[in-house]
């Protein structure tokens, strides 16, 4: 936890001990406890806005990737000149057997 040994950890309360004093000490370790659970909430709070923010920007830009492929395979494809020339000659056959 936070790379502290046992060693700094006795330290750290003797210190505690000995600022606050037996009777207060119960007291300050019961609210620092409630303050690290606010604090844990708000920062889980925090975690799951941001990985749904990082969910909902990855779908945007696969959405933009799909499209940008859509568009690279749509201007691959060749024009149909052809298909204009082969309605032209329906169209005068057409115009030909009607007559």
């Amino acid at each position: 936890m936070f790379g502290l040994g046992w060693d700094h950890l006795v330290v750290i309360f003797v210190v505690a001990l000995v600022v606050f004093g037996p009777g207060e000490l119960p007291n300050v370790m019961r609210s620092l406890g409630t303050t690290m659970k606010t604090v844990n909430r708000y920062l889980g709070d925090f975690r799951r806005q941001f990985d749904d923010a990082m969910r909902e920007a990855e779908k945007e830009l696969d959405l933009e990737e799909a499209r940008s492929k859509h568009q690279e395979a749509a201007s691959s494809v060749p024009q149909d000149t052809g298909g204009a020339a082969i309605a032209k000659e329906i169209g005068q056959d057409g115009r030909t057997a009607a007559s």
